[in-house]
């Protein structure tokens, strides 16, 4: 090789070996402007892309349950309802009574038909890293279940009962009060009938239709209808604008002084606090001892009977056009208006939709956040109180003689015409059948299809509304002095 290259040669390597590399950089590339022992620059792989991180270790936590809202206990109702959370931000979730299979719940859940005795619920959340709470949340109570221990059955006036009513029309036996009988019997888990009567008095039968007391007030029981307590206390209004506490012995347990006349029906919470309007343009909630624990002022009278859902809150209608969802404490919540009068009393579906009809001619569905889902207009006034089937179809009546049965998405599924107008409200037995009383005087059993099954006439017209009791009877008053037992 000639002298001349291989000195160039040596000369340049030389000089490359005397050139200061920047340290943590790379041709092409920018280098980390961060200073200090902490400072990194940016990791490459070999084609010049960035590497990622490393996972994130997998979730293997699970999730823990808690039940949040419960039934009392114990309790004389025959349905139940849960809320329930987890810790985690979303969990789903499956519940079960008395150690059955798990089955996929959602808050608030409620079941139906509960029977007599110790029941244990159980509920358990999954994450979504489908960790499984191994320790899922337990509550046991004990029901000493009433048939029909209120207005339209229950806390959420569903009007469902656990029992079938009677195949055919027998008349068991009748009993005959003093004046007109428009409040509606509620049943005693021994089997004893309550009921009010415009003579002034709350009766109590016995099974087999014989006089077991009366307690009198000082004015009608005119549309107030029993509701019984835990201990069997029976709740009920009157004209005298009074509201009663009765024993089972029939003695007065207390009274309590509102500022007009009772027409609404009780219903008894979780914790026995008993919730109750009146003319005087208030919702009552009345501790167990007979001692006020708030009131809330609609701002007009209150005849529509309170329904409790599964979180506490409270609904009822108020006289001129609105439907009210009040909280536990007694502070307001919303309220939904209607275009009329609202005398008809709100049921809750276990998804917690809101039905009630309106004197706008109209039943209501309102989602629990109390936005309209959707209206189905009927002939005329509905102060019937709706019924909830265990299929989610609603059984309501109107004052245009007929009682619509509306599916859960709000189109007509049937109407059955009476004679006259349907102011009783439907229940419905555990086989489908819906009973009604009608101004025409009959009370009406139709079958699921929306057919006559059979109908039983009194003697004047029927506002009461039936119930149904644990051997199948189906009880219900008449403007003609007398509560009938019907049965085989």
């Amino acid at each position: 090789m000639n002298k001349t290259w291989l000195f160039w040669l040596i000369f340049l390597g030389i000089l490359a070996l005397s050139v200061s590399i920047e340290p943590n950089s790379r041709p092409g590339f920018a280098a980390s402007s961060a200073i200090g022992p902490q400072a990194s620059a940016p990791i490459f792989s070999c084609f010049g892309n960035e590497n990622q991180p490393p996972a994130a270790p997998a979730d293997t936590t699970p999730p823990e349950t808690t039940i949040t809202s419960y039934p009392s206990n114990p309790t004389n109702q025959v349905t139940a309802a849960f809320e329930f959370t987890c810790d985690e931000e979303s969990c789903t979730y499956d519940c079960r009574l008395d150690g059955g299979e798990f089955s996929t719940c959602s808050p608030p859940y409620t079941y139906y038909g509960l029977p007599n005795g110790i029941i244990t619920f159980q509920v358990r959340a999954w994450d979504a890293g489908g960790n499984v709470d191994p320790t899922p949340a337990s509550y046991s109570w004990t029901t000493s279940a009433s048939p029909w221990p209120k207005f339209h059955h229950d806390i959420q006036s569903t009007g469902i009962s656990p029992y079938a009513g009677p195949v055919t029309n027998t008349l068991k036996w009748s009993y005959e009060t003093w004046s007109l009988a428009q409040s509606s019997p509620a049943i005693g888990s021994d089997g004893t009938i309550y009921m009010g009567s415009e003579d002034n008095d709350i009766y109590a039968l016995n099974p087999d239709g014989t006089f077991k007391w009366s307690y009198p007030t000082e004015s009608w029981i005119m549309f107030s209808s029993p509701a019984i307590g835990a201990d069997g206390t029976v709740y009920i209004g009157s004209w005298d604008y009074n509201f009663y506490a009765i024993n089972p012995d029939g003695t007065l347990k207390w009274s309590f002084p509102t500022g007009f006349y009772v027409d609404s029906s009780p219903a008894v919470g979780a914790d026995g606090t008993i919730y109750v309007g009146s003319h005087d343009c208030s919702l009552y909630a009345i501790n167990p001892n007979g001692t006020l624990k708030w009131n809330y002022d609609t701002g007009d009278w209150v005849e529509s009977s309170p329904a409790i859902g599964a979180d506490g809150t409270i609904y009822v209608g108020a006289g001129y056009y609105y439907l009210y969802a009040i909280n536990p404490d007694g502070t307001f919540k919303w309220k939904y208006e209607t275009g009329d009068y609202v005398e008809s009393s709100p049921a809750i579906a276990a998804d917690g939709t809101i039905y009630i009809g309106s004197d706008d001619y109209n039943v209501y569905a309102i989602r629990p956040d109390g936005t309209l889902k959707w209206s189905y207009p009927t002939g005329s006034y509905v102060t019937s109180a709706p019924a909830i089937g265990t299929d989610g179809t609603v059984y309501v009546g109107s004052h245009d003689g007929s009682l619509y049965a509306i599916n859960p998405n709000g189109t007509l599924k049937w109407k059955f015409s009476a004679k006259d107008i349907i102011r009783s409200s439907p229940a419905v037995g555990a086989d489908g059948t819906i009973y009604v009383g009608s101004d025409d005087s009959n009370l009406y059993a139709i079958n699921p299809n929306g057919t006559l099954k059979w109908r039983y006439q009194t003697g004047a017209e029927i506002y009461s509304s039936p119930a149904i009791g644990a051997n199948g009877t189906v009880y219900i008053a008449s403007d003609d002095h007398f509560l009938y037992a019907i049965g085989q």
